[in-house]
């Protein structure tokens, strides 16, 4: 019978959790290879900090590999040709070791020792936890009436409207996560989130739906690179959603794992939000600009 990847944590509420299951309904194992007979399973919404390793192992484990197919190993950014390869995660220029990559392949013969140490750790617990019953990936498309919790000590009976330009809600207080389960809504957020969704409607839709529709016509230049390279006017495609996503709008703060997209979905005729972390591989469409007229002179 496949058994489910669950999250498991020594503490109930605080500490570090790691992914993993329990082999005949009692032994802990994880994909990090970390060893406690105290690990226990746990809830998805606590207090606790994920283990890095446990983090990219469950990207390695629910991301589909990039549609126009990926290198078994890409040198780490600003190294040169013949650096230390790294074996990259499924549909991100990232390391199994947590390193940024460049898109070029590598041929070095030297491989990242935390690459192999990841990589033989997940394979072990492949072997020993068999057939698994996998969570979904991260959605492409989020939800865009999601509800957070502010930060500091705060009751989760309020949630929030996120204001993905800002980072903060719309009622500029600062977020620290989403709060799914909130049973009311902050009525300012609220109200300044419903006038957001008018100007969408009514000026940034029609203006893409022009824009998409002259697409075609474009010259564009198209190559695969880190999401948070996209610029407002690209499109983009990425592994795991089969819609081209017309950029809108792009919020790359510094410091943060993610960017933050305003983008159009054409095939839903509508405006959404994205949160994509920043070394997600995605093939960009960029238009190249108008050719300057050639003006003679008298």
């Amino acid at each position: 019978m496949p058994l489910p990847l669950i999250r498991l944590a020594i503490g109930r509420t605080n500490g570090t959790a790691h992914y993993g299951t329990l082999l005949g309904a009692t032994e802990p194992l994880t994909v990090c290879a970390t060893h406690s007979p105290d690990l226990a399973p746990i809830a998805e919404n606590t207090a606790h900090t994920l283990c890095q390793s446990c983090a990219r192992a469950w990207l390695i484990l629910t991301t589909p590999p990039h549609p126009a197919g990926e290198p078994d190993a890409r040198p780490a950014v600003g190294t040169g040709a013949s650096a230390m390869a790294h074996r990259p995660i499924p549909g991100h220029l990232l390391g199994y070791c947590g390193k940024a990559l460049e898109t070029r392949c590598s041929s070095a013969r030297r491989v990242c020792a935390n690459c192999s140490r990841l990589s033989e750790a997940l394979d072990r617990f492949r072997h020993l936890a068999g057939e698994l019953v996998m969570p979904g990936g991260e959605p492409c498309h989020g939800d865009d009436t999601q509800l957070w919790v502010p930060k500091g000590r705060t009751n989760l009976v309020t949630g929030h409207r996120r204001n993905s330009l800002t980072g903060n809600a719309y009622c500029e207080r600062q977020l620290a996560g989403p709060n799914p389960g909130a049973p009311g809504e902050c009525a300012p957020c609220r109200h300044r989130w419903e006038e957001a969704e008018v100007a969408r409607q009514t000026h940034t839709l029609p203006h893409m739906q022009a824009k998409v529709a002259a697409w075609e016509d474009r010259t564009l230049d198209v190559f695969d690179d880190r999401a948070s390279s996209l610029r407002s006017g690209n499109a983009y495609t990425l592994s795991g959603c089969t819609q081209t996503h017309f950029v809108v709008a792009v919020t790359d703060r510094h410091g943060e794992s993610r960017t933050d997209l305003l983008v159009y979905l054409p095939v839903e005729e509508r405006i959404a939000d994205i949160r994509i972390r920043r070394d997600r591989l995605v093939t960009i469409q960029r238009p190249r600009p108008a050719p300057v007229p050639n003006r003679g002179t008298s």
